[in-house]
C-alpha cells in the first residue's frame, strides 16, 4: 500500500522515508515505493509528537537540548545472541529477586496537569485556556477532563469519545478547539472550520482563538456540538 500522504500543515504532508515533511507533489513522491501502512503510522505519530515537542521547546525563554527524532527512528538497537541457557537463568534470577521500595517508587509515573500545557503560554492565553474550560465543565454536570501532552480533551459520562480538545499553540500564540460536531451547526461568523480526514482524528470542526473575548462564541458552537451528540 503506497504512502498516504497524511497532511502536517497546509500544502505539507508526511514522508515515510525522509521522516519529515515535503511538499505536496514533491519530485519524490513521484518515485515512491513505500508499501508498509502501519510503519508510516508509526513514524507518523512519532514525528508529531516530536515536532510539539520542538515547537514547546523553542516557545520557553531558554530552550533545551531534546532527543534527535532521526536517530530514534533510524537506528535499529543491536542484538546480542546469548545462549538459553543463560538467558534461562537470568530470567529466573530477575524474577526471584524482590522488587526493592525504591524500584516500586520509580514505576509510579507522576500524572500530567493543566500546568503542563499552562506553562508555555503567555498570560492572555492562559487566562483563555482556564476560561474555556471553566465553561466547557460547566455545558454538563457529567463533563470530565482528561489531560495529557498533546491536548486537554472533554468527554462526558453520556458518550464514549473525546468530544472536543484544547489544543495550545504557543507559536502561533492561540488556542486551538477541535470538536465533534455532531450534526449542523449555526456559525453565523464562519469561525469553524472542517478538519481534514489527513489529520486521523475523531474531531471534525475547529477554530482558533487569540483572545478571551471570543469565549462566548466558541462555547455557543461547542453546546449545539454537545447536544447534538447526546440526542437520544
Amino acid at each position: 500500500m503506497p504512502c498516504s500522504k497524511r497532511e502536517v500543515e497546509k500544502d505539507l504532508i508526511f514522508c515515510p522515508y525522509l521522516l519529515g515533511c515535503v511538499r505536496k507533489k514533491a519530485p519524490i513522491c513521484e518515485i515512491c515505493s513505500w508499501d508498509n501502512p502501519s510503519r508510516e503510522e508509526e513514524l507518523y505519530f512519532k514525528f508529531m509528537k516530536h515536532l510539539e515537542e520542538v515547537k514547546a521547546n523553542l516557545a520557553r525563554e531558554t530552550p533545551t537540548q531534546i532527543d534527535e527524532f532521526w536517530w530514534e527512528a533510524r537506528i535499529e538497537p543491536v542484538k546480542v545472541e546469548a545462549p538459553v541457557s543463560k538467558i534461562k537463568a537470568e530470567v529466573e534470577i530477575a524474577e526471584a529477586k524482590p522488587e526493592s521500595e525504591l524500584e516500586k517508587v520509580e514505576k509510579i509515573k507522576p500524572s500530567i496537569t493543566i500546568d503542563y500545557h499552562l506553562k508555555r503560554l503567555s498570560e492572555d492565553l492562559k487566562e483563555t485556556i482556564l476560561r474555556l474550560r471553566n465553561e466547557i465543565l460547566k455545558l454538563d454536570s457529567g463533563i470530565e477532563e482528561k489531560i495529557n501532552k498533546t491536548f486537554i480533551g472533554y468527554k462526558s459520562s453520556r458518550m464514549k469519545h473525546y468530544f472536543v480538545h484544547l489544543k495550545a499553540l504557543p507559536l502561533k500564540h492561540e488556542i486551538e478547539v477541535r470538536f465533534r460536531s455532531g450534526g449542523p451547526i449555526e456559525d453565523p461568523e464562519g469561525l469553524s472550520k472542517p478538519i481534514p480526514k489527513s489529520f486521523d482524528t475523531p474531531m471534525d470542526r475547529r477554530v482558533r482563538i487569540a483572545s478571551p473575548d471570543k469565549i462566548p462564541y466558541v462555547i455557543s458552537l461547542l453546546k449545539q456540538a454537545y447536544e447534538n451528540l447526546t440526542k437520544s
